[in-house]
């Protein structure tokens, strides 16, 4: 609480009326000014009787109201002025009304408070001369006046009336909230849109006909290496033919043999031969045929690992289409929206259809306050936020009248 300082003398003492007086205070009851009305009678005695010298206008006015009721001027009854009357010449007024009253360069009496320094605010005051409105504090008053402003500002025209750009680093979505809300949309989403549309949109386009791709290949791979088994079979057939007419043709020379051992002829000799050349071509064919199955046996080897690919291709290009491929599409467009909420904190809340306030009441975000008042505040002047007349910032130094003690002071026209 400011100290008071008086800047009158303490003692009451009578103070005569002169005949200038008399006349003046007559003369206002009889053009019917309302001695309640300082402006008004100070207009009065400035404009109609030439008055300059505030100390004599403030003492006319005094005596003016202390002479006179409302209902004396209104009836006419101007003649009840008395001689002389005790005027109270104690004014206690705090410091900052004298440093507000010095600034302007006016008598403290012509300033009326009408906002005390409560809820954070700065004393207010109105000059009742010209009727403007001023506020004085110091700096640490000034600073928690414009705070208070700033929440007060919160309250009643909620966050979206400062700058959303800077506001966004003081919101924090409440990630629960959030995550279900993008997981919700990205069902709603993906139901409306085709295969093809969703693998642009989570960006397995490419993927997707890599696989096709390779599988296709694969495929194609798988049908040469059929038709190269069957080939190797075909020919693994024929040679199995060819062994048994061989085998059938040995076991017939073998009986001729045997039925001619005792031929003088020849034929013995000649049928040794031919048993050992066929015998030869067998082997020989049997050499092949088992070189065959033995290339049979890779080919179904490779046959088999190029179905279980085909067959693991298959299920991972399963995975990009109908079902499978929406889930995979929820799952990556949450992610995208559960991001573009924390960017965008702002469109998160309209696309909500909140206010920014509705928000944090319904658990959406949580908003650092503080952090929005002080970004504010180094932002803008106090004179910006106090001052709401012009902007301006008024810097005084009162000096006590007494001790000559100087105090910094803070203006703001309202």
């Amino acid at each position: 609480m400011l100290k008071l300082r008086k800047i009158l003398n303490e003692e009451v003492e009578p103070i005569k009326v002169t005949r200038f007086d008399r006349s003046a205070l007559v003369h206002m009851c009889e053009e019917k000014v309302n001695p309640l009305n300082i402006k008004v009678v100070y207009d009065f005695l400035v404009k109609m009787l030439y008055l300059k010298n505030d100390e004599e206008i403030v003492k006319i006015i005094k005596l003016y109201k202390r002479n006179f009721s409302f209902e004396n001027y209104k009836n006419g009854e101007c003649e009840l002025i008395v001689d002389n009357i005790k005027l109270p010449k104690e004014e206690d007024y705090d410091e900052e009304k004298i440093a507000l009253a010095q600034w302007l360069e006016i008598n403290p009496y012509f300033l009326e408070i009408v906002g005390h320094p409560s809820d954070g605010y700065l004393a207010e005051y109105r000059d009742l001369i010209d009727g403007q409105d001023y506020r004085i504090g110091t700096y640490r008053d000034s600073v928690s006046a414009a705070k208070q402003w700033v929440r007060d500002t919160i309250d009643s025209e909620g966050y979206e009336y400062f700058d959303q750009i800077w506001l966004e680093s003081h919101i924090e979505i409440n990630q629960e909230q959030a995550e279900y809300d993008a997981e919700e949309r990205a069902k709603d989403d993906v139901l409306h849109y085709s295969d093809e549309e969703l693998r642009d949109m989570i960006y397995v386009t490419n993927e997707y006909e890599d696989l096709i791709d390779d599988r296709e290949y694969e495929a194609e791979e798988l049908k040469e290496k059929v038709g190269e088994y069957k080939i190797v079979k075909f020919k693994i057939e024929k040679l199995e033919k060819e062994k048994k007419i061989i085998e059938r043709e040995i076991e017939t020379l073998g009986f001729s043999l045997d039925y001619d051992n005792d031929d003088d002829d020849g034929y013995s000799e000649m049928y040794n031969v031919d048993i050992s050349e066929m015998t030869d071509t067998l082997h020989e064919l049997e050499t092949v045929i088992f070189e065959h199955l033995s290339y049979v046996e890779q080919i179904e080897s490779e046959i088999r690992e190029l179905e279980e690919i085909i067959k693991e291709s298959n299920e991972m290009i399963f995975k990009y289409e109908g079902e499978p491929l929406k889930e995979m599409a929820v799952v990556s467009l949450s992610e995208e929206y559960l991001q573009d909420y924390s960017d965008d904190p702002i469109a998160y809340i309209e696309s909500a259809g909140f206010s920014i306030a509705e928000a944090e009441l319904e658990g959406l975000i949580s908003i650092d306050e503080d952090g929005v008042v002080s970004e504010y505040l180094a932002g803008e002047s106090l004179g910006d936020i106090l001052a709401r007349y012009d902007g301006v910032e008024n810097p005084i130094t009162f000096k006590d009248p007494i001790n000559g003690e100087g105090f910094e002071y803070n203006i703001y026209r309202t």
